[in-house]
């Protein structure tokens, strides 16, 4: 009888336990009232208000902002236009050029490769990209001229890791670094953010041929790592990126709007990317690739003129909110979301590996910028490592990351909150994305004062 008791007790145990990870994984439902998430009706209306005033300015033609708590969509509002010249209002479903933020699922599609046992983090990336094995670091030359250089042979080989925190010495154009921007010209590298003909495999291999800014390992530098990054997907799955991204990430999760490519169908819905001009007034940025600053090449047509031949890892996807939501979800869940009908759990990796990816390494280094101290890059977006010095009021472990055309994205794994505000607009207004960040804390923060 004794025996029975604990055999009952232990399937009881077990029920809960299953019954528990059931409920943590929640797909994305929706809310009418702010306060059913645990969010400020109140601060969230204030939120509106301030993003409104971006578009009444002219510092933005228009956006969508959407915040999730606890798997409910608390908040979600479209503001502005997605083409000002024929005031078409911005829709909740527009679809944007994520450039960067493009990173952060390339370096979990490189996290997918390791769980599979195809790749290690530490390998070299020579053992599946031979161009990388022979590289050379630039070695400035003391005479006081900018554009004298030798190299030296690196010590040490690049390897996934590094690709993954940007500490390899591979550079981008728009850094416009004296002696490896017209390096890097010269060999026809793209960004990822223009036109681009040819593939990323030529591209990369090309690459390989420009000396490094650094030895590998021994600094940060922001640079077309993703890229590379993107072609040893490729090599390694024996797969074309975008085929490998849609079969193991988008189909799955039903990102139905995010890829490389932006067909014919859809391109209504893509909104236009715009610039000041030199009265300060905004203007389309166009089908024809400019240079707004030295070294950055951009133009607004990549998506649909060469998003079928060219995957840039780095900077190609489009997207919507709605869509990386959902990715973002499935982080916060530990690898799992429940499909848009709710009636199947879909997997797409193991918790261990979502814990590993969300984590920062000893070698991950902090951000060269004012508005991410506190924050360490790596695998693509950078991630909250001190409260100390950062005045954010994300918890330790938050993780963001945005694109330069006016992307952003932050999620919470302590809150389980998300927030997503896209606009297309260059340069970016960070402060949009900051105060966007803050008013969405603080509603959280207002609301369990209010519990109290």
């Amino acid at each position: 009888m004794n025996k029975l008791k604990i055999f009952l007790l232990i399937l009881i145990i077990s029920a809960l336990v299953n019954l528990a990870l059931v409920v943590k994984v929640q797909g994305l439902t929706t809310v009418d009232n702010p306060e059913l998430a645990g969010l400020s009706a109140v601060t969230l209306n204030a939120l509106t208000e301030d993003i409104q005033n971006f578009v009444d300015t002219g510092k933005i033609a228009g956006a969508v902002g959407l915040i999730v708590k606890d798997g409910k969509i608390a908040y979600h509002q479209t503001f502005g236009f997605s083409d000002l010249e024929n005031k078409i209002t911005m829709v909740e479903n527009n679809i944007f050029r994520m450039a960067s933020q493009t990173k952060i699922i390339t370096g979990f599609a490189t996290y997918l490769l390791a769980e599979d046992g195809l790749i290690k983090l530490t390998d070299p990336v020579s053992k599946y990209i031979p161009s990388f094995a022979n590289m050379k670091v630039l070695v400035r030359d003391n005479s006081g001229s900018g554009n004298n250089y030798t190299t030296t042979p690196a010590k040490n080989k690049i390897t996934i890791e590094q690709l993954l925190n940007h500490t390899s010495g591979i550079s981008y154009n728009f850094q416009n670094q004296p002696i490896l921007f017209p390096l890097l010209k010269a060999a026809n590298i793209s960004d990822g953010l223009s036109t681009t003909s040819g593939t990323i495999r030529e591209m990369v291999n090309r690459l390989s041929k420009v000396p490094l800014a650094f030895e590998p390992g021994t600094n940060y530098l922001y640079g077309l790592n993703s890229d590379v990054l993107g072609y040893l997907i490729q090599v390694v799955s024996q797969k074309p990126l975008d085929k490998f991204l849609a079969e193991r990430i988008f189909a799955p999760l039903e990102m139905d709007d995010t890829g490389f490519f932006v067909t014919k169908d859809k391109l209504n819905r893509l909104a236009i990317t715009y610039t000041p001009n030199a009265n300060g007034d905004l203007e389309p940025i166009g089908e024809k690739t400019r240079e707004l600053k030295p070294g950055l090449f951009i133009d607004e047509a990549y998506p649909y003129f060469t998003g079928d031949t060219y995957f840039s890892g780095g900077a190609g996807l489009v997207s919507t909110p709605n869509d990386f939501a959902r990715f973002l979800q499935m982080l916060l869940n530990g690898g799992n979301l429940k499909s848009k009908d709710g009636q199947q759990i879909v997997k797409i990796a193991n918790q261990e590996t979502i814990e590993k990816f969300l984590s920062i390494r000893p070698q991950d280094r902090f951000k060269d910028r004012p508005i991410s101290i506190g924050y360490k890059y790596t695998n693509g977006f950078e991630v909250k490592e001190s409260s100390e010095i950062s005045t954010a009021l994300s918890s330790v472990g938050s993780f963001r990351g945005g694109g330069l055309f006016g992307t952003n994205y932050f999620a919470d794994p302590e809150k389980e909150m998300i927030g997503i505000i896209m606009s297309q607009v260059y340069p970016s207004i960070w402060e949009l994305a900051d105060t966007f960040e803050t008013h969405a804390y603080q509603a959280e923060v207002i609301k369990e004062k209010i519990n109290k």
